[in-house]
């Protein structure tokens, strides 16, 4: 039996309906009762990572997990130290408990030891508990990951649709290499098996470089729009995002995202070719393909 956490999340969907394509027996672990839609024959599980309730009945009889929740922007009670490095410590913790013999957890390019960045420290302290354990696992860090029900890119497209002007936060010459969510599913997949990149730390991304201008330049051609593209400076747009963050559900951007955007996050061009032998999607070609599972946009 496999358990995936976060089953009914982005990246999560399409994992079980690969691993449900393949005949596996999955079991997803997901907060509150509501039936999610969900691949025949998958089972689903009432669990909280935060608080640890479920989660010792989830792992019953599972041999393999793959632990995929994860929030991209705090929310309420869900902050990134709760959810990412709470919720990470607990799944560690009952997987050793019941035995189970492989853990895949999907952290970040950018996980980092330093609290400037909320959410790559968030992701790098959680590691750390996956790394302490006694449980056999593989870390993978992608970099952006794009798909039909993304977070980033569909936010990016919706603001160029509706905006007169497209607001460029920063000099837009920050590198990204998006990588395709049903690579990120091979990916994961493959590493559900022992001796796949047994106790490493995986970075993958997709076959190609983009800055933030060439990224926002792609989506103004998918969208058919020449709307001009305005720089304004990251400690200029600050403030707003402190408030969008206070008043709104879902800001457009906040303020940790800002900070992200000054920084880099790639891997090497061959990462994936080297550690699972075949080609990445790039972004260019997979914009705007429709595939897999359609719902939410939390990871």
């Amino acid at each position: 039996m496999i358990l995936v956490t976060g089953g009914t999340g982005f990246i999560g969907r399409h994992v079980v309906a690969r691993l449900a394509e393949g005949g596996e027996p999955v079991r997803v672990a997901a907060r509150g009762s509501r039936k999610a839609d969900l691949p025949d024959g998958v089972e689903q599980v009432t669990a909280d990572v935060v608080s640890g309730e479920g989660l010792p009945e989830a792992m019953a009889s599972v041999d393999k997990v793959a632990h995929l929740v994860g929030v991209i922007t705090e929310k309420g009670a869900q902050r990134f130290d709760g959810v990412i490095r709470g919720g990470t410590a607990n799944v560690v913790s009952e997987a050793e408990k019941a035995g189970v013999r492989k853990l895949v957890y999907v952290s970040a390019v950018g996980a980092a030891a330093d609290p400037k960045y909320p959410y790559w420290h968030a992701k790098w302290q959680a590691e750390q508990a996956v790394t302490a354990s006694s449980v056999n696992w593989t870390i993978l860090r992608p970099s952006l990951v794009f798909g039909p029900e993304d977070d980033f890119f569909n936010r990016l497209q919706r603001l160029i649709r509706r905006a007169p002007i497209v607001p460029v936060a920063g000099d837009g010459k920050t590198r990204f290499q998006p990588i395709w969510v049903e690579d990120v599913v091979s990916c994961v997949v493959a590493c559900l098996n022992e001796g796949v990149h047994d106790r490493e730390i995986v970075e993958i991304g997709g076959s190609e470089y983009y800055t933030y201008n060439e990224i926002i330049d792609l989506i103004r051609r998918k969208v058919g729009t020449r709307k001009p593209k305005v720089h304004v400076p990251l400690w200029a747009m600050r403030p707003g995002a402190r408030v969008l963050q206070a008043v709104l559900p879902s800001p457009p951007v906040t303020t940790d995202q800002l900070a992200m955007l000054s920084k880099d996050n790639a891997t090497a061009l061959d990462a994936v070719p080297k550690a699972f032998g075949f080609t990445p999607m790039s972004l260019r070609d997979g914009l705007g393909r429709p595939q897999g599972p359609a719902g939410s946009d939390t990871a």
